[in-house]
């Protein structure tokens, strides 16, 4: 399986303040209690472990997560930056999203699929006219 962890509050407390320094993500952030435990058991039993964090996608910011990464044993197969604040997932065809009920991400695709199609009937038939 394929496990998404978010980096600040699950795996570490996050740096204080709102504007970060570099010095924040290395110094002022520490692991957070049986997580790299449970990591390491999940890499161990084959399974594949991305961090997508909110950090920004800076070369600076970048070289000190990993630093903090490997000081700390964290383990991971991928590390992400500028993650969305509340992502919608699309992992379905959004014309067949109304197909499916599997998650509220595949309900908001096709309500927002079947709103388009309305706007686009709407926008055809007023050029006609």
């Amino acid at each position: 399986m394929h496990f998404v962890f978010d980096l600040d509050s699950v795996i570490c407390s996050p740096a204080k303040g709102i504007q970060f320094g570099i010095v924040e993500y290395v110094d002022n952030c520490k692991p957070i209690a049986n997580v790299s435990e449970f990591m390491h058991w999940l890499k161990k039993n084959g399974h594949l472990l991305v961090i997508w964090c909110k950090r920004p996608n800076d070369l600076a910011v970048k070289l000190a997560t990993e630093k903090w990464l490997e000081l700390n044993e964290i383990p991971y197969t991928r590390l992400l930056f500028d993650r969305p604040e509340y992502p919608i997932f699309v992992d379905e065809t959004p014309s067949n999203a109304k197909y499916f009920n599997h998650d509220e991400n595949v309900r908001i695709i096709a309500e927002l699929f079947e709103e388009w199609k309305q706007c686009i009937t709407e926008n055809s038939e007023s050029q006609l006219e």
